[in-house]
This record gives C-alpha cells, structure tokens and sequence, in this order.
C-alpha cells in the first residue's frame, strides 16, 4: 500500500526517494540521484514571473512546437509587443533617395552618322571619277580573234523579211478553211438610224445558202439566175453602234454562210435575200426575227426561237419550227417536190392551200383546237385533249404535217 508523504501528504510510490510535490526525501537514508523537484503554489508562480514576460509550462520532454513565440529580447524591445496585429502600422523607416540614372553615352550614334558620311562621300567621289574616265577615252573596239584549233562561234541566221502581204495571205487561208471572218463594209450607205450594205455572190445549182440572225428578219425570195444577192440593213442605234454589229461571212465550195455577231441591244440587223430557184439548200435560223420564204423550189430548214414565220409557194422539202409564234403557209396547188412539216411549241399555224392541192394531210394540237374547210371532206377527231385530223387531199402526193403543242390549227382554202 503507497505511504503519505510526511511533510505534505502526497502520495508516495515504491521506490521513490523524494516527494514529487514538495520535494521531501522519503527516507533521510536514501542516496540523493536527481535533482528534487518542487511545486509551487499558482499564487506564487504568477507573483514571481516579471512584467511584460511571457512564461510558459508545458510537458518534460521535447514535443513539436505548435506556434512560434519570439524571443524575450525581441518581445521587450518591439514596438508592437502586447498590441493586437493590425493596431497601427509599422514605422517606416527613412531611406536614402535613388540615385539619379547614368547618362547615356551617344558615342555610336556620332560614329554610325560618320560612317553614312564617308560611304556617300566615297560613291560620289567613285561616279565622278568613272565619268572623268568614260570623258577621256575614245570609243572600245572589240576585236574578233580567232585563235588556231579553235572552231569559230555561227553567226545568226538573218531574221526572215516579212512579206507585205502576210496579212492577206492568212486571212485569204482563213477564208479557204471557211473560218467565218468580218464582212468588208466598203460602200455602206448610212442614212439617219440606218445602215444598208448590199453584196453578190455567185453560186451554182448544188451550193447552199445559210443565214443567221441573232435580231433582226430575214426575207428570202427565188430568182432566175446562179447569183447570191444580199442586202443588209442595220437599224437603231449611232453609226458606231451599227458598225460594232459585225456581219460574219464564210464562203466555201459547199456553199455561203452569214452570221450576225451579238451587237448592241438597240440595233437590229435585217437580211433580204434573192437566191437562185433551184438552189439546193436554203437554211435560216433567228433568234428573234420574222422569217419568209417565198418562190422557192429548193429544200428549206428554218428554225426560229421567237418570231412569225411565212411559207409562200415553196415547192421543196420543208422543215420548220417554231418555239414562240405563228406559222403561215400558203399553197396555191403547186406540185410539190418533198415532204413539208410546219412544228409549232406555242403559237397558231394557218394553211391556204389551193383547190387542186394534192397531198397525205396530217394535222395535230395537244392543247387547242382543229378548224377545217368543209370542202376538204376531213373530220376532226378528239382523244381526251388531243384533237387531229387525216387524209388525202385532192389525187394525194407528197406528205403535209401541221403539229402544235399549245395553240389551234386552221386549213381553209
């Protein structure tokens, strides 16, 4: 069982030679190891500890610090010791003014600036004394050497003179090949907004005749005779204007060709033509144009985008559309040489055909309507939208094709 301490009553364990709490030996017996320890009272611990000094107690032995505190020395001599952070500021201290920057030296600018005076000086000086020079001596022969076992440098064949007729001759070649090229204007009359220029040529039975208009019409009639009359009529516009819409000539062994080259909007370019009666072809495109043949035996292609078209005792073979207009075709009983078929896509087609005409007619519209003469003896006939018409008129011959998509046909006499 643990005895008392004698002196104060603490609680003494076995083998223990002093009190822990007020250092007494346990037994005066005992050899003295360690230094004895005594506690004092808190009264007595608060009075001895000076002001302004911070103590503290902690645990015997070496632990991990858990905040830092400054030394005494610091503590006595700071100003802010015993003041929450932040109270007042810190003293700034007084400190010397900076020291005024080091001038900056410009002694390589002075030396560049020297540098660029010396190389313009020194090129002056060369280009004059290059002119001086030049001045001074004559001219520089150069001299051809020919040193021995050394082949001698050809000389340049003399460029070819340039014939005067070049230009004749290629456009004579083009001309062969039947490249279309300008029409020569010479002698064209120009009065007020019109300018009229006519032209010959002379072609044979087996030739053709083609014509091309982009907005302008085109009048065809048969003659006697093997020559090609043409008269072209430019309207609208300033003469210059005219002038700039170029008519295109090709002429070959087959045959003539005439092309109306894109102009100004406001001018037209027109063509009336005479061509031989039996001339084999007869060809004519437009654009926007009216077109007319008449009096002709020979086989016609006509094919207009927008305009009137007119057939007029035309005997030959014969090919028409017509985009955007009407067709008339007017028959006096002439025998005819050939088929003829008369297409229209939106227009009317109208046929005076003589008493004593003879052919396999056939007649269509897809959206219109049929009109026949009741002297043909004909009936129209209607499927759903469609209406036609067939038969023989008078001893029969040569096939008579009227066809529309949108518009109405009429035969009369």
């Amino acid at each position: 069982m643990p005895e008392p301490c004698q002196n104060c009553g603490a609680e003494l364990f076995a083998g223990q030679q002093f009190c822990r709490r007020c250092g007494t030996p346990v037994s005066a017996s005992a050899p003295v190891t360690e230094a004895p320890t005594q506690l004092f009272p808190q009264e007595a611990r608060r009075a001895a500890a000076p002001a302004g000094v911070r103590t503290e107690t902690g645990p015997v032995g070496a632990q991990q610090p858990t905040a830092y505190y400054p030394p005494a020395a610091f503590q006595q001599t700071s100003p802010l010791v015993g003041e929450p952070f932040g109270s007042r500021p810190l003293a700034v201290q007084p400190s010397a003014p900076p020291a005024p920057p080091a001038p900056r030296r410009r002694g390589g600018a002075w030396l560049l600036a020297l540098l660029a005076v010396f190389v313009l000086g020194a090129g002056l000086a060369s280009g004059a004394a290059y002119l001086w020079w030049r001045a001074t001596r004559g001219p520089v022969i150069i001299r051809k050497i020919n040193a021995p076992g050394v082949p001698a440098v050809p000389q340049a064949p003399p460029a070819p003179e340039v014939p005067g007729d070049l230009g004749d001759r290629i456009k004579e070649a083009l001309k062969t090949a039947g490249v279309p090229l300008p029409l020569d204007e010479t002698g064209a009359v120009v009065s007020g907004d019109t300018t009229t220029l006519t032209r010959s040529y002379a072609l044979d039975g087996d030739s053709s005749f083609a014509v091309h208009v982009v907005n302008g019409s085109v009048s065809v009639a048969g003659a006697d005779g093997d020559e090609v009359v043409v008269k072209i009529i430019k309207r609208g516009g300033s003469a210059a204007e005219r002038g700039g819409a170029h008519v295109l000539e090709s002429k070959t062994d087959e045959g003539l060709t005439l092309l109306t080259a894109p102009g100004g909007p406001s001018v037209s370019v027109s063509y009336e033509v005479s061509v031989p009666r039996h001339l084999r072809k007869l060809e004519v495109e437009a654009d926007r144009g009216d077109v007319r043949v008449s009096g002709f035996a020979g086989s016609v292609s006509a094919d207009v985008r927008v305009g009137e078209v007119e057939f007029r005792d035309v005997s030959g073979e014969v090919r028409s559309r017509v985009a955007k207009g009407n067709t008339r075709v007017f028959n006096a009983g002439a025998e005819r040489g050939g088929a003829q078929q008369f297409s229209v896509v939106k227009g009317n087609i109208e046929a005076t055909l003589g008493a004593d005409a003879g052919a396999e007619l056939k007649a269509e519209t897809l959206d219109g309507g049929i009109e026949v003469d009741e002297s043909f003896g004909l009936r129209v006939e209607r499927a759903g939208a469609v209406r036609r018409v067939a038969g023989r008129l008078g001893d029969g011959g040569e096939g008579l094709v009227f066809k529309v998509t949108n518009g109405d046909i009429k035969l009369k006499k």
